[in-house]
C-alpha cells in the first residue's frame, strides 16, 4: 500500500512540474514576443519577405513554411481562405523553415518564381503535387517541372532565373528570426506577434478576426 501511495504521489508531481514548466514557457514566450513591437520589422518581416494583402487593418501574418512540409499541405488551403477573406485587412509574409532533404531545391524555384510575380501561384502547383515529387521512398524533386506550366509561367525564364538566383542568405536569415522567435516546426503563425498555439481552422480565423475587429 505504501508503494502504491508512493506511486501515485511520484506520479501527481511529475504532472504537476509538467504543466508548471509549460506554464512557465508560455509565459516567457510571449513576454518575449511581446519585446518586439514593430510587426513590420525583424525579426518577424525582412525586405527580401514575399508579402501578400493590403493591410488596411494592420493585422500581419506571419508564416514560417516548408514547401516539402505535409502540414503545410494540408494547411495551406486554410491561408488562402484567410486571404481571400480578408485580402484587403491583412499582411500576409511568408518565410521558410527548410528541415527537409529537397527544400531548399523547391524554394529556389518559388524565389525564381517572384521575378515573375508569380509566387503565389507557383506555391500553390508545389503543394497540389506534392506527393509527386517529394515522395519519401523515392524523392524526386526535379519532377516538379513538368507541372509548374499550370502556374501560368515563362519556363525557360524560370530555368535562367532558378540556375542564377542564391537562396543561401534568405534562408540564414529566416532560420535565425524562426529561432529568435523560438519556432519549433512548420507550418508555425505569428498574428500581430501573437503566436498561433492550436493549428486549426477555427482557431486561425478567430485570432485572425479579433485582431481585425477589436
Amino acid at each position: 500500500m505504501k508503494n502504491k501511495k508512493l506511486v501515485l504521489f511520484s506520479i501527481v508531481i511529475v504532472v504537476v512540474a509538467f504543466f508548471t514548466a509549460s506554464y512557465f514557457y508560455k509565459t516567457n514566450q510571449e513576454n518575449s514576443l511581446k519585446s518586439f513591437k514593430n510587426m513590420n520589422k525583424a525579426p518577424f518581416v525582412r525586405e527580401n519577405s514575399v508579402t501578400f494583402g493590403e493591410n488596411k487593418s494592420n493585422v500581419v501574418i506571419v508564416e514560417f513554411m516548408d514547401p516539402e512540409c505535409i502540414s503545410c499541405k494540408l494547411f495551406h488551403p486554410v491561408v488562402n481562405d484567410i486571404l481571400k477573406q480578408y485580402y484587403k485587412d491583412v499582411k500576409l509574409v511568408v518565410r521558410y523553415l527548410a528541415s527537409h532533404d529537397n527544400s531548399e531545391y523547391i524554394i529556389k524555384i518559388l524565389e525564381a518564381s517572384r521575378a515573375q510575380d508569380k509566387y503565389k501561384q507557383t506555391l500553390d502547383v508545389i503543394f497540389k503535387y506534392q506527393e509527386k515529387w517529394s515522395n519519401q521512398a523515392d524523392p524526386q524533386p526535379e519532377l516538379v517541372w513538368q507541372y509548374l506550366p499550370q502556374a501560368g509561367l515563362d519556363m525557360e525564364k524560370l530555368k535562367k532565373d532558378f540556375l542564377a538566383i542564391d537562396i543561401s542568405q534568405i534562408l540564414k536569415q529566416d532560420y535565425e528570426d524562426a529561432t529568435t522567435l523560438n519556432v519549433r516546426g512548420t507550418p508555425s503563425f505569428f498574428v500581430n506577434g501573437k503566436e498561433l498555439e492550436t493549428l486549426s481552422y477555427k482557431a486561425f480565423f478567430d485570432l485572425v478576426e479579433k485582431e481585425i475587429f477589436e
